[in-house]
This record gives structure tokens, sequence and C-alpha cells, in this order.
């Protein structure tokens, strides 16, 4: 056929407009053409329209075959002169797609049925009347046929412009095989098998168009849903299937969380195939994080799309187990990590902060929305303890210790009560065997960078005990959680949590499960029968830091001011433990005071401010039922005087205990230092409402000890000795702890160091009952990798040491080890001239050196290479005074030996009987 007849036909047929296109003028234009392929079996037929239109597809494969495609021979190349390239012409190529859509008008269009033909664009008006049933099938093959021929050209079947024919020649594989009956014999069809010519983009939106139509054909209308269904199930059909719903498919009037719950609905509901949901997930999983990435308006719409699919495929019937894991992999289980690293050995980085940040954002985004538009909460459970934990050691300031605030927030609030208790009591004991809850690995640490705190990464830190520190506070390079106080740590930073997000009812609830273990840590005393003393002493030391804990927690949130309002309109259930409580102790012989006076502490105001209610009536006449009872002590007495020693209408009338305590509290120093003083002789007078409140007082002082001024520091330390006239165990215990908690400030840390010598200055001979404590305490301390602690941590030791007069013989060995590690390997100078005085002090305090007869040659050659290789000058004379007091004691223990053995060489020959 000859090419200029045939670039004459496309050109005019593009330029014509359809809406004046007839048969008459489609013959004029296709002129010399028509009779050239006049001949052709396959178009002669007597009906003209028939003949016309397949002249047309015939003329149109030449063109695209023969006109557009040109060879151009390239001989800039001397290797290879004969070096061809397809070339095409923009124009012609412009022309063709014109073309194309109008012949499309009258050939494959035309031969759909109605439902079908308004699919597509169409204005050219002619029809097709008294068609049988077998020569539409006839025609209708004859044109999908030629338009499959133009689909197998690369450029053709991409361009944008054929989407109206790719929509036509789809619908019409569907209809072909409907008017044969033959629909289930779709898939093996060629036409079927060659949509995947077009882009998967195209496919699903051409298939939800046509499924979209109105009156569609029931069996029509189910092959196409199978095959939707089918091609989501393929890789990378389901973001596809998100993007034409959501973006492609113009619905103005739908929004968005509708689609995606269309979109959730079509690929999580039962009855597909392992593979199927298998796949959808893996595409959903890169899909979500692809749009996260992108951050803007479109792409958080298809982020809340694939959260929306997880939640339906999660929520399926147990049966599908092995997806609700996937999912559970997929999100938290990358946290796994940070519980038991794959790597254990020291400077091991187990995660960069970009890893970590994204990850953190990745399960905030998925758990941000509310109830019905995020994952369910209970994923969340067995992380709790990680999240908590990664709270106290990242940078205040960064973003993700707001979105894991945000996490442990809608996992708490999303808890039935039952449910809370037992997270709660997880979080506290950590000894349920059936919990699931990961703990937060104790070598794991954060390295910031020095000059950056918004810097930093996540890394394996030293083996605690092995003479490399292993923690430090949070202004200094490194923290981690130790194995003492990993378990009690998350508590506190739960309850700091829960004031900044000021979710009232939540902390109500969390409020009388936090009472209910009080009274659980109260009446369930450890078995320590088969234990040995030490093993005991840890278990009871346990035993008071999580009462402590509790104390502390309940005492935070009943002072929180916008929990004020929830206890006071609903106090019901609030009124019904105390009254259980009460009722449980009157009824006992030996009932447990210390319980009953933490809970009448916490709640004296609010006891005072209801007495008007009838529900707090009951418990005033058990409180005085109990009161006049002989199991009930004085001390608990006088407490319950206190409560109702005040009508109603007097309970802003100012008390010495108040008024201190309002000073205290105040933000300016002048007044916490007068309010202070004014504590410490209501403690020294025995003021019966300043004992009843000592638990608060402890409290306070502590939160005192902040202060930056020095006397408003000081200060706070007398009160603390003087609490220990009323609180003398549990004041000792808790600056232990709060001393050795990584979670604190360096600087406060500090602080407390010194307050606890001064506290144990005060009580004098008595501190030798925590003198274990004491001396682990420091010694730990003496480990750390802040300097500052560690030189504290020293000279505390030196102190306690000297107030114990140097009774510290069963400590000797493990001190002498701290110090030679400091001296040899710290590169700190205040450090190691801390050491080695701490030393010689020891060797000049210790009376009797006959127990460390053993230590005395290793003592002396430490001395000796200390003199030898030091180089400054203090540490090298201290190590010389240790020498000297070292040879003063070893001769007199040896003159004491040698006296001894004389006396007894007399008596054994009768000598001093003679004489």
């Amino acid at each position: 056929m000859d090419k200029t007849v045939i670039r004459r036909v496309i050109s005019d047929l593009s330029e014509a407009k359809p809406a004046d296109l007839n048969l008459n003028r489609l013959q004029s234009i296709i002129g010399a053409a028509q009779a050239q392929i006049s001949s052709q079996s396959e178009v002669v037929d007597p009906d003209p329209l028939w003949s016309t239109s397949a002249a047309y597809l015939l003329v149109q494969h030449q063109f695209l075959t023969t006109c557009l495609v040109q060879k151009k021979v390239f001989a800039d190349n001397p290797l290879n002169p004969t070096q061809e390239e397809d070339v095409v012409s923009l124009q012609e190529l412009d022309q063709f797609f014109r073309a194309t859509d109008v012949i499309r008008q009258f050939t494959l269009n035309l031969y759909l049925p109605k439902e079908l033909r308004s699919l597509t664009k169409c204005d050219l008006k002619l029809v097709v009347v008294n068609l049988d049933h077998q020569e539409q099938i006839r025609r209708l093959t004859f044109c999908l046929e030629a338009f499959l021929k133009l689909f197998m050209v690369k450029f053709a079947v991409v361009d944008k412009r054929m989407e109206n024919s790719i929509l036509d020649y789809i619908a019409g594989v569907f209809e072909l095989h409907y008017l044969k009956n033959s629909i289930q014999d779709l898939p093996n069809d060629p036409l079927f098998q060659n949509f995947d010519l077009f882009s998967t983009e195209i496919l699903f939106k051409s298939l939800l168009i046509i499924k979209g139509k109105p009156d569609l054909p029931t069996d029509l209308a189910k092959q196409i849903h199978l095959e939707l269904l089918r091609r989501t199930g393929l890789k990378g059909g389901f973001p596809v299937l998100c993007k034409t719903l959501l973006v492609n498919v113009p619905s103005d009037e739908t929004p968005v969380w509708q689609k995606s719950k269309v979109i959730a609905k079509i690929v999580g509901c039962k009855g597909h195939t392992k593979n199927f949901y298998r796949q959808v997930l893996q595409d959903c999983f890169e899909f979500n994080e692809a749009s996260l990435q992108k951050n803007n308006e479109e792409s958080l719409n298809f982020a809340s799309t694939c959260i929306e699919c997880c939640k339906q495929i999660y929520q399926l019937p147990p049966a599908y187990a092995e997806l609700r894991k996937t999912i559970e992999t997929y999100f938290v289980s990358r946290f796994d990590l940070l519980h038991q690293p794959t790597e254990l050995l020291s400077g091991t980085i187990i995660l960069e902060q970009s890893q970590l940040a994204a990850d953190i954002y990745l399960n905030y985004m998925a758990f941000s929305g509310s109830s019905c538009s995020s994952l369910n909460s209970s994923i969340l459970i067995p992380y709790l303890q990680i999240f908590l934990k990664l709270t106290t050691l990242l940078p205040s300031q960064i973003s993700e210790r707001k979105q894991l605030n945000h996490l442990i927030i809608f996992c708490l609030a999303n808890r039935e009560k039952s449910e809370l208790e037992t997270v709660l009591s997880d979080l506290l004991f950590e000894t349920s065997s059936s919990s699931q809850m990961r703990k937060f690995h104790p070598r794991i640490v954060v390295k910031k960078e020095p000059n950056n705190d918004e810097t930093y990464s996540i890394l394996v830190g030293s083996t605690k005990g092995a003479g490399i520190p292993s923690e430090v506070g949070v202004d200094g390079e490194m923290q981690s959680s130790s194995l003492d106080d990993q378990e009690d740590s998350t508590i506190p930073v739960m309850v700091e949590v829960l004031k900044d997000s000021n979710r009232n009812l939540l902390i109500y609830d969390v409020f009388l499960v936090l009472l209910k273990l009080v009274e659980r840590i109260s009446a369930n005393s450890p078995k320590t029968l088969l234990l040995d003393p030490e093993e005991r002493e840890a278990i009871d030391c346990k035993q008071f830091y999580r009462k402590y804990v509790l104390i502390n927690a309940l005492m935070e949130l009943i002072s929180h001011k916008h929990f004020h309002s929830q206890l006071y309109d609903n106090p019901s259930e609030m009124l019904a433990f105390l009254e259980g409580l009460l009722k449980s102790n009157t009824e006992q012989r030996q009932p447990n005071e210390d319980l009953l006076a933490l809970v009448l502490s916490i709640f004296q105001e609010y006891l005072q401010r209801l007495q008007s209610r009838s529900d707090v009536q009951r418990i005033v006449i058990l409180l005085q039922k109990f009161q006049s009872s002989d199991t009930c002590s004085e001390q608990l007495r006088s407490q319950i005087e206190q409560i109702f020693v005040r009508s109603s209408p007097d309970l802003d009338e100012e008390t010495p205990y108040r008024n201190a305590l309002s000073l205290c509290s105040d933000r300016e120093a002048y007044c916490k230092v007068y309010g202070t003083t004014l504590m410490i002789k209501l403690l020294q007078t025995r003021d019966k409402e300043t004992v009843t409140n000592k638990h608060a007082i402890l409290v306070l002082a502590l939160n005192n000890l902040r202060n930056v001024e020095s006397y408003a520091f000081l200060n706070s330390v007398r009160l603390l000795v003087a609490l220990c006239d009323v609180l003398e165990s549990d004041t000792i215990e808790t600056l232990i702890k709060e001393f050795n908690s990584v979670g604190n400030e360096v600087d406060f840390r500090l602080k407390i160091g010194e307050a606890l010598v001064k506290t144990v200055e005060t009580l004098g001979p008595i501190a030798y009952n925590y003198k274990e404590q004491l001396i682990n305490c420091f010694i730990n301390g003496s480990k750390s990798l802040t300097d500052e602690i560690r030189s504290s941590s020293l000279s505390n030791l030196g102190n306690i040491c000297k107030i114990l007069s140097y009774q510290v013989h069963h400590f000797f060995y493990e001190m002498f080890l701290v110090i030679k590690s400091a001296i040899e390997t710290d590169t700190y100078l205040p450090v190691r001239r801390a050491a080695i005085l701490i030393f010689s002090q020891l060797i000049e305090g210790i009376d009797n050196l006959l127990s460390f007869d053993t230590y005395l040659l290793p003592m002396y050659r430490f001395l000796k290479h200390i003199i030898a290789t030091e180089k400054d000058d203090v540490t090298r004379l201290q190590a010389a005074v240790a020498l000297d007091h070292l040879s003063a004691k070893t001769k007199d223990l040896l003159t004491s030996l040698q006296t001894t053995k004389l006396e007894k060489e007399i008596r054994i020959f009768g000598i001093k009987d003679h004489q």
C-alpha cells in the first residue's frame, strides 16, 4: 500500500472533527486506500460501515509499521558505519494518536454493549442495527486483534492518549467472552493474557471503571472483580489499587477515610489465599514506608490507608495468626534489638539515630489516630517497658520523645481495668510468668555527641563489674540501665508521661491501680526463709524501693492539679477502695498499719473536703471504730485524729505544717529556706500532722535538693537529717537508690551523695546498720563513666569508712581492687588522687591488719609501683604516705607476733613458772 496514501488518510482523519463525521465522510477520507485493500477477504462485506471500519483498521496498522517508525543510518562511528536507530516524527505521532482515537469510536467502541460504550468519550453518531450474535462476535474479535497489534508497540501502549483505546479493549475482551458464554475460560485467551502489556495503573483504572458501571451483568461483574483481586495479589498491585481508588478515580463527595475502608474491606476480608495476604502485606509495608518518607498530604492519605488495611487483616480470625505475627514483626519487633541485641561486643552500634527515629515515627503514625483508625493497641504491650526506658535515655527536646510518649499513652488508654492492672504490675514487679513484656537490655547505652544534645546513637556498653564503667548520668557521654534499677525506673517515667498528657480519666484509672499495687506489696511479703542474709537484704531493699516508687507516684498524681477535678467529681470508686481497705484491716488482729498510714496521708485533704458526703461518712465511722480498737497504734490514732480534727469550714485554716509545706513548695529560694527551717522544727517537736505526712516530706526534700541555690540545698540536707528521726531507714535507702539511678542528672546525684554523707554523719554509730548498702552504693558509683561521679563516689566512700571507724573488713579487698583499677587505668587526675588518699586513710585507720596478711605483699608492691611510675607528684606523695603507714602497721604486727610466740615458748618450757 502506498505510503503517501496512508499518510494522507491518517492526516485527514486526525484533522476532522468527530462530531461531523458520518459514513460518507469516512469513505471519502479513505478514498484510494479503500480500493487498494478491497481485494482482501477479511474486509469484503456487504455492510459498507463494516467494510470501511475494517479498512481503517488495516490503514492504521500499515501507518504504524511502515510510515511512523523510520530507520535512520548514522555514519559517525567509523567502526560501525551502518549503525541504525528507530526515529519517530512527533508531528506524525500526534496525528496517529488522534486518528486512532477516532477509529476506536467507529470500530471497537461501536461493537460494545450500551452499558460499556459510555465508558469512554464517543462523539460519532454511528450505530449498528440488525446484527446477529455470531456476526457481533466476529466483528468484535477482529477489532480486538487489530488493536492488539498496536499495543505490541511499546511507545504506543505507554502513551496516555491511548487510555481510551486500552479501556475499550479491556471491556471488549470481557464482553467477547460474555457473548460466547465462556467467561470462565477467559484466563486462557491470548487477548486476555496480553493485558500484561499495559501498565498496572492503567489496568487497575480500567477494571475499576468497568466494574463501577451500573447494570453490568452479574457474571461479567464477578469476573472483573476476581481479576481485580488477582491483580491486587500480585507484586506491586496493592499500591496501584490505593492510588487508583484514592486519586485516579474522581470522587469529590467521598471522604478519604471512607475510600480507605473500602480498600481495607477488599484486601482484608476472609477467603483470600495465604499468598494473596502475604503479598498484599509486603506491598502494604513498602508502600507505607515510601509514603511516610514523602510526607505530604496525598502520601499521608496513602499511609493511613495502609494502616487501615493492616488493621483489617489483623482482625481476621485466629486461623490467620501468621498474618498477625507478620504485622507485629514489621511494626514493633524492630525494637527487639533493644531487648536482645544480636551482638554484645562492647562498642557495637545497635541502632543509628536515623534508623531509630524512623522506627519510632513508623509506629507513631500507625498508632497516632483514634482507636478506630489505628492498629490494635495490644501490639504495643510487650514493648511498653522498652518505650518507657527509651524515654528516659533519649534527649528531651527531640521529636522521638514526644512520639514515644504518645505510644505509651495510646497503649495505656485502651486497656480494660483488669488489663491495666496486669500491665502496671508487670512494669513494677516483673515476676509474672505469663508476662510477654520485653525488657530493655541492661548493656545497651545511648551515646551523645559532646557538642550536640540532639545527636546520639544506640550501642552496646561494657559489662558491669568488669572494671569498666557501665553507666553515666543524663549530662554525661553515655547512659544505660543498670541491673539494679532497671525494674523500678519505669513507673516514675510513666507518671511524668501521664501528667504531660492531661488524660485525666486515664490518670484516675492508673491512680486506682497503683493504690491496689501498694496494698499488694504491703500484704504479700516475700518468703525469705531459705535465703542467706545478703539475699534477704537485697530482696527487702527491692521491696522497699517498690513501695517508695509507688508512694512517690501516688503523691505526684494526687498533687497534679488537673487530676483534682476528676477525683472530686467521681469519688465513688476511690471511696469504695478506702472502705474496703478499712473493713479488712478493722477485722484483722494485726492490721497493716504501714499501708493504712500511707493511704490516709495521701487522702488526708481529700477526706477532709468531702466529709459532708454520705459515702464519706461511712468511712468516718469505720475510722472512728478502728481508732477506738486495741489494735490501733498511738501513731496511727493520732494520724486519724489529725484528719478530722478540723471541721469542714475550717479546711482553709493555716496549720504550722501547711504553712511550712506551702513555703517549702514556693519557687523563691528564700521561701524554701524559711519553710525548711519551720519543717525541721516541727519534726523535732514531733508535730502530729507533720509526722503523719513524713512520706510527703521525704518526696519534697528530694525535689528541693535540685535547687541551684547553695543555701536552699544545704537546708534541704538538714531536712533529710531531721527526717531520719521519724523515717530513718526509708530516708537512707531512698537516698542510696536516687544516687544509683542513672536517670538523674549528674549535679543532682552529686547533691544526693553529699546529702547521704551528711545524713550518715548525723546518725553516727547507728549508721553501722546500713554499712553494706552505703559501701556498695559508692563502690558502684566509682565505676561510672562520668568523671565527677567517680571522684565524688570515692570521696564519699572515704568519708563513710571514716564515720564507720574503718570497720569495713569484709569490703577491704573489693575496695582495694576498685582503688587499684582507678589509679592504674583512670585518666581523670582527681579520681586517682582521691583513690590513693582513701587507700592511705584505710591503711592508717584499720587497727588490725592480721586479717589482711595475705594482701600485705600485693599492697606493698602496688604502692612501690605507684611511687616508681606515677607522674603526678601529689599521687606519689600520698602513695609514699600510705607505704609508711603500711610499714608501721606491719612492724607492729610482726612485733606483736614475736611477743606472742616468745610467751608461748616460755609457757612450754616452764620458764615463766621457774622464774
